[in-house]
């Protein structure tokens, strides 16, 4: 991988599809709850990140829409993503520590898609804005998650305090 440019985010040259795919193992194909909803990292980038998730059965509540813990899963998963992806070469992210959801319509057709953005992440947290859209490009949910972030240059395999 390319060395980041220090304050000013992650170079050009940094290998995000290395990056995304290190991230699809650890979220997508162990087993977790990301990998039981099937949510799928699409695209990720300096402070941004693109999730999707299909609208199956399992993820619906009882009158056929996309159920409100669904929609919040994937509203986590997105905003944290992206402030990892903000906070590179560190991956800084250490937990969700307050989020906020914003139903605005039920879905229609066959996926939820996840736009997540990095709004700041200072020494010790990170907050993102994801707007959710149906595959109708229909803005049906916003959300800002709040994230509790380690020390620059600490190794962690784990949220952890």
């Amino acid at each position: 991988m390319s060395s980041p440019v220090s304050g000013a985010g992650v170079a050009d040259a940094f290998d995000w599809a290395g990056w995304i795919e290190t991230r699809r193992e650890l979220f997508e194909r162990r087993p977790c709850l990301n990998s039981y909803l099937g949510m799928v990292l699409e695209a990720a980038g300096p402070g941004w990140t693109r999730m999707r998730i299909a609208l199956k059965p399992d993820v619906m509540n009882p009158f056929d829409a996309a159920h409100g813990g669904t929609v919040s899963a994937l509203i986590d998963s997105a905003a944290g993503s992206a402030i990892a992806a903000g906070t590179l070469p560190d991956d800084r992210i250490m937990g969700t520590i307050d989020m906020q959801v914003h139903f605005l319509q039920r879905a229609r057709g066959s996926a939820l898609v996840a736009e997540a953005r990095l709004v700041r992440a200072g020494r010790a947290i990170g907050i993102a804005r994801v707007d959710v859209r149906d595959d109708a490009g229909e803005l049906v949910a916003m959300g800002t998650a709040t994230f509790r972030l380690g020390a620059p240059g600490s190794t962690r395999d784990r949220n952890e305090d």
